[in-house]
């Protein structure tokens, strides 16, 4: 199936207007070369990039260590690596690009790159470099491409959901009975949640964060403290299979529930439901939040409505579409669609449950399937395996 994305690729740059498409970017890097850079995101002052031409075979660029990777994932097109010995930051992995683009005689050509996805340290040595070149940047192209996804892409995807998810639920049988006896840590959690990811067969894990009690009032809080008894926490976690991405949020609780916890959580799922209903094709992703946000006003339901209600996954754990107040692109099949409204618990946490659907013909299908988390997970038993 990912032959049909190679050839929608291969189309796509030959109708542009460039004379060759490059990708700096890590995610455009892996959607456009079907590969993942090992680790990548954590080393942006490393640099790779996809060079691939109208009227020649694609290449990619690479520090050496990364070219076996690539190679073992079955590219098909050159390997250009380069010693990250032989100058300082980026010069290298530019001065390997000349020589490509020279042999290829496309130094004076039109070249389209992600101009979101590079630093204007590299577009100054790329100017330098190449004074005869007229760069184009082609993000709303890549976007296009991206947006909506070939089956075998979804497949991905969900194989990623599975992952993430069974991540999560191992993690959590840690706690089973021992939430405060012998105890643990919020960073040792946190890094069961990441190992287990990895075990269930995870290529990479990216954002990774829990937040227990009044921590879960913030959307991002550093991993401090140990694990309490009668606390609301909310887990995070995007991680990606073969580079393409689950992005997930699942809540529990530390002990039995309270009625107020209960019904605070109820009411998140009220207005994930509203949403629910309007994920189908032809309805465009402004809709979906006036939707939330009108269900949410006859409710009285409290909403984070900065954030919007859910955005795209693919190459990235957070790219187009979003659905926020701003934007008006219509659903089509073939989108994939994080869904993702934070409400507030009885003490101001931020809750939600976040889950990955793809936009169908019929409507929508649920690529989070592993486990329903329609109810709080209630940290009360005991531990028999770990």
């Amino acid at each position: 199936m990912m032959e049909q994305l190679e050839q929608k690729i291969k189309t796509e740059v030959e109708g542009c207007e460039c004379d060759a498409v490059l990708a700096f970017g890590v995610d455009n890097f892996n959607y456009l070369t079907r590969t993942v850079l090992p680790f990548a995101e954590h080393y942006p002052t490393r640099r790779a990039v996809a060079v691939l031409p109208k009227e020649a075979a694609s290449a990619v660029i690479c520090p050496y260590d990364w070219s076996q990777a690539i190679k073992d994932q079955g590219w098909k097109g050159e390997i250009v690596a380069y010693d990250e010995n032989e100058a300082v930051g980026i010069e290298a992995m530019v001065k390997s690009l000349e020589e490509l683009l020279v042999s290829l005689g496309l130094d004076g050509k039109r070249l389209g790159l992600d101009g979101s996805r590079i630093t204007k340290a590299l577009m100054d040595q790329l100017n330098i470099r190449f004074p005869r070149a007229e760069w184009q940047p082609v993000d709303p192209l890549l976007r296009d491409m991206r947006i909506t996804k070939k089956p075998g892409e979804i497949g991905f995807i969900e194989r990623a959901c599975k992952q993430a998810d069974r991540g999560i639920v191992y993690a959590l049988m840690h706690l089973e009975g021992a939430a405060e006896n012998p105890g643990y840590t919020i960073a040792e959690f946190t890094e069961r949640i990441r190992v287990h990811v990895n075990e269930n067969g995870a290529s990479g894990v990216g954002l990774l964060n829990t937040a227990f009690g009044t921590d879960g009032q913030m959307y991002y809080t550093p991993q401090r403290g140990r694990v309490k008894s009668s606390e609301l926490f909310r887990l995070d976690v995007s991680a990606h299979y073969m580079g393409y991405w689950a992005n997930l949020g699942r809540m529990g609780v530390t002990g039995k529930p309270t009625a107020e916890q209960e019904e605070a959580y109820r009411e998140n799922l009220r207005l994930k439901a509203a949403a629910h209903e309007m994920l189908k094709p032809g309805v465009a992703a402004n809709e979906v939040y006036a939707h939330v946000a009108r269900a949410a006003d006859r409710q009285a339901i409290g909403f984070w409505k900065e954030a919007g209600v859910g955005h795209g996954v693919g190459a990235s754990h957070y790219e187009p579409p979003y659905l926020n107040l701003s934007s008006s692109t219509e659903l089509r099949p073939g989108m994939v669609i994080a869904l993702d409204i934070y409400t507030y618990g009885p003490r101001q946490e931020l809750i939600h449950k976040k889950d990955v659907y793809e936009i169908t013909e019929e409507g929508n299908r649920k690529l989070s399937w592993y486990r329903s988390w329609d109810e709080l997970y209630a940290v009360t038993g005991f531990r028999a395996t770990h």
